[in-house]
């Protein structure tokens, strides 16, 4: 009296979702794989979500702002870290000398120090001079013909 729906399936259709096991890609799921990407939806972890997470990182690529990059973006700086210059650096160049803040020396100076003397250039009286003004009389070395007599000469014999 009963029509069977799958004729030769004795199973017939054990999730009631109108495919009989037989052809159904997910036998014990009522909803199959809603988004066709061949995960039933019962083991989906990124529902409606075609791509699913291929980069592995936990996040579904729907909502992956940084899909392909497993690591997205680790130092929360906006970056993802496939393209963060500063991957470990959430400040990354802040004065865009090429060097990570995190490592810079001078990291509000693009010039950093230029002449090697342990001073920002931004700060720095003598700038491309190495050795600034090594008897603190105000003039450089570079330019201080007495670099190393602070009165300058005061007596005229030139040393």
């Amino acid at each position: 009296d009963t029509i069977d729906s799958c004729p030769g399936d004795t199973l017939n259709d054990a999730d009631d979702d109108g495919v009989c096991d037989s052809v159904d890609s997910c036998p014990n799921d009522l909803f199959n794989d809603g988004d066709s990407d061949g995960v039933c939806d019962a083991d989906d972890t990124c529902l409606l979500d075609a791509l699913n997470d291929v980069d592995s990182d936990g996040i579904c690529d729907g909502m992956d702002s940084c899909r392909g990059d497993a690591e997205n973006d680790a130092d929360g700086d906006g970056v993802c870290d496939g393209v963060d210059s500063c991957p470990a650096d959430s400040l990354n160049d802040g004065d865009g000398d090429g060097v990570c803040d995190r490592f810079d020396s001078c990291p509000n100076d693009s010039l950093n120090d230029a002449d090697s003397d342990f001073v920002c250039d931004a700060v720095d009286s003598c700038r491309g001079d190495a050795l600034n003004d090594q008897d603190s009389d105000q003039l450089c070395t570079s330019v201080d013909s007495c670099s190393l007599d602070a009165e300058n000469d005061a007596d005229s014999d030139l040393t």
